[in-house]
This record gives C-alpha cells, sequence and structure tokens, in this order.
C-alpha cells in the first residue's frame, strides 16, 4: 500500500498545476457505481490518506492524459514539419 502512494505522489506532478484530474478521477469512479467527493480523491493523492478504488483510477486517468499528451506532441510535431500550403505554391 505504501509503494503504491509513492508511486501516486512521484507522479502526480504529470498532470500539471491547474489540471482537473481530481473531477476526472471522480467522474471515473461514479461511472464505476463509487461515490467519492472531489476533496476526498485530492487527499489520497496528496498523501493524507489512502484508497485503492482511487489509487486505480488516478493511474487510469494518468494513462489516458499520457496518451493525450503524446497525441498532442505528435500533432505539433507533424504541424512543424510540414510546409505551409501558401509557401509552397508558387
Amino acid at each position: 500500500m505504501e509503494h503504491i502512494a509513492k508511486k501516486i505522489l512521484e507522479q502526480r506532478h504529470l498532470f500539471g498545476k491547474r489540471s482537473d484530474y481530481t473531477a476526472r478521477i471522480v467522474a471515473n469512479l461514479a461511472a464505476k457505481g463509487k461515490a467519492l467527493t472531489r476533496q476526498h480523491v485530492y487527499n489520497v493523492v496528496s498523501g493524507r490518506c489512502f484508497n485503492m478504488d482511487v489509487a486505480l483510477a488516478f493511474f487510469e486517468e494518468l494513462e489516458v492524459e499520457k496518451k493525450r499528451r503524446g497525441d498532442l506532441e505528435a500533432l505539433a510535431n507533424r504541424q512543424v514539419g510540414e510546409p505551409a500550403d501558401y509557401l509552397t505554391t508558387a
């Protein structure tokens, strides 16, 4: 249990400071039929208490966030690598 809490503390910065990750975790848990408040989720993520359901939902949302950022980075790289249409027409 402690190693899971430590992993959460090490990886929560990946969401960013002004992220809505707590709301996304609450929505994830609500879809599974578990009703928790954003405050409870935040307390688990910040290491004040522990809840395995919240921990699992945290890692699920973390994977979604990593995929989203990877997709955005790929899109940005593709746009930077392609010449603009107005530059290629003469």
